[in-house]
């Protein structure tokens, strides 16, 4: 098509705009207008460039869309406007890709509706969404794969999903908290930590000295949710909750649930209500509860030699 044809047809379509934008404010705009005109410029583009062509390298539609957004930080974009950006139905695929893996901060507003936050992505996030990437294709189980991603990324907050991701199942939230539980692994939640959201797990330390004590398997996380609730998730002997252990240097702490009485040397011979009585449980951090433990055991010792 020669180019005075093709500026023509841009001039007629520039035209209906007008007519359109007279319509909208006498209130009389209709869909199937706009509908035509996007229609008479995709006609138009398809002449002037042809059907669409893969495109190059760093040319994608999820590299549209990204720079659309940065165009628009802060500001509500649409599903639509990102579709006709990529040039693609699978948008809102791209926009989870900006998310989570090269960190950027986008959020949902409404019913396909998004805001970039910030132009500069979280690149911390986006190496660990590398790193879950590359530990996926490694062999062996998904609890071994598990392992080694939180060894890899300890001291730093992990989500679900990237947890799924290396393990290559829906459950491997379920692995974390084996490996909590039955293992002792020095792994927060949002029941440990109130900063962390739900699905989201910090491991402490991958030293042995700094395990679980093997009872915390007795309560379940609701229970143990509630003693720290009550106790501000603060330690009632050293009076320090994780931002003071912080402060102090003390980045391995973490809380544990802790009889004010004890009731058996084996918890799981005692009755469930017994056990699990608010009225005798305590919050302690993980070295008071060690140091309380040993104490216990120290005066058994001597009541028994006596």
């Amino acid at each position: 098509m020669a180019p005075e044809e093709t500026a023509a047809r841009l001039d007629t379509i520039a035209a209906r705009v007008g007519a359109l934008a007279d319509d909208v404010r006498q209130g009389s705009a209709a869909a199937r207008d706009l509908d035509e005109v996007a229609a008479m410029l995709a006609r138009v583009k398809l002449d002037l460039f042809g059907p669409k062509r893969r495109a190059a390298r760093g040319a994608g539609a999820k590299v549209k869309i990204r720079d659309f957004l940065l165009a628009h930080v802060d500001e509500v974009v649409t599903g639509a406007e990102l579709k006709a950006i990529g040039g693609i139905q699978e948008w809102a695929r791209r926009v989870r890709e900006l998310r989570v893996e090269d960190g950027y901060d986008i959020v949902e507003v409404g019913d396909s509706a998004y805001r970039l936050r910030s132009a500069v992505p979280n690149r911390e996030r986006a190496e660990q969404w590398a790193l879950a990437n590359t530990i996926s294709n490694l062999p062996g189980s998904a609890r071994s794969r598990i392992e080694r991603y939180l060894e890899a990324t300890v001291g730093t907050v992990v989500t679900r999903k990237q947890i799924d991701l290396v393990a290559k199942i829906a459950e491997g939230s379920r692995r974390v908290r084996e490996l909590r539980d039955e293992h002792g692994w020095p792994i927060l939640s949002h029941v440990d930590d109130p900063t962390l959201a739900p699905g989201e797990y910090r491991l402490l330390s991958t030293d042995p000295a700094d395990r679980r004590d093997a009872s915390q398997r007795m309560y379940p996380e609701d229970l143990r949710h509630r003693v720290f609730v009550r106790d501000a998730y603060t330690c009632q002997i050293c009076r320090r909750d994780r931002a003071k252990a912080e402060a102090a240097g003390d980045l391995r702490f973490y809380l544990e649930v802790h009889h004010k009485v004890a009731i058996a040397d084996d918890l799981s011979d005692v009755p469930v209500a017994a056990r699990h009585d608010m009225d005798n449980l305590i919050t302690l951090c993980h070295s008071d509860h060690l140091r309380e433990s040993a104490a216990l055991q120290e005066r058994k010792r001597r009541a028994r030699g006596a």
